[in-house]
């Protein structure tokens, strides 16, 4: 079976790659721009590794990936869908250049990879969506990226509900800041008192991935998720405001 990670040059993509390489699948396809990245992961792998060294913002990229299926011989067992983007900034400071790739990379390209893989899912496979906390509740000064996780979330707990009779399990990995080069960047104010260890998250997230449609593996990830459904947003919002996070 083939295991296919979007965003596998680093962070959690990259994780998912280390992790999945002793599970026994025939095949890694590993997606992201940065192409040199891909070659110097494949070469620390076991598994044989298929390089597409592509830009999923550009529609072009996916016309790539449809034929590259459509040639497989193999089915896909699991799809990770990590490639993601997230500027922390003021709405009316973020260029429109930045808004249209947290669009592009955070939801469309999800959504299009799953579109484009369904037909070929193994049964009992697996779809794991890197959502985020941020998705539980809306964020000023994090509005877009908040938002598009939150559609994240939203889409994966259908899917899974529509999938199930295909045998295709859909679950949303929902993480505090990870210790990447992309959660660095975010790790500001409270935020930095709740960073993940990024080997820990993907092992769970393997694990629980055909048992829920939602994973949390860090405390304050799973408070904000059960607080987020008893306080009203415009208190936690003020909260929020209070502690100097906007």
């Amino acid at each position: 079976m083939i295991a296919i990670i979007s965003g596998a040059s680093s962070g959690i993509g990259r994780e998912f790659a280390y992790q999945l390489d002793s599970m026994g699948y025939d095949e890694l396809w590993l997606i992201a721009r940065r192409a040199d990245r891909l070659e110097a992961l494949a070469g620390e792998l076991r598994t044989p590794a298929k390089i597409l060294g592509l830009d999923l913002c550009y529609d072009k990229s996916y016309d790539i990936i449809k034929d590259e299926l459509a040639k497989a011989k193999l089915k896909i067992g699991i799809l990770i869908n990590s490639a993601g983007i997230g500027v922390n900034d003021y709405f009316d400071k973020t260029s429109l250049i930045d808004l249209d790739s947290m669009v592009d990379l955070n939801i469309k390209a999800t959504t299009r990879l799953i579109k484009l893989s369904l037909s070929h899912m193994a049964d009992e496979s697996v779809i794991i969506n890197v959502a985020s906390v941020a998705g539980f509740i809306p964020q000023p000064k994090f509005s877009t990226y908040a938002a598009s996780k939150a559609y994240i979330i939203s889409l994966t707990r259908s899917l899974n509900r529509e999938l199930k009779p295909q045998g295709i399990h859909v679950t949303a990995l929902c993480p505090n800041p990870v210790d990447t080069e992309f959660g660095d960047t975010h790790k500001k104010g409270i935020k930095k008192y709740a960073t993940e260890d990024l080997g820990k998250l993907v092992t769970r997230a393997l694990l629980n991935s055909r048992k829920t449609d939602l994973i949390t593996t860090h405390g304050p990830a799973k408070l904000m998720f059960i607080v987020s459904k008893i306080i009203p947003h415009s208190f936690i919002m003020w909260i929020e405001k209070m502690l100097g996070m906007y």
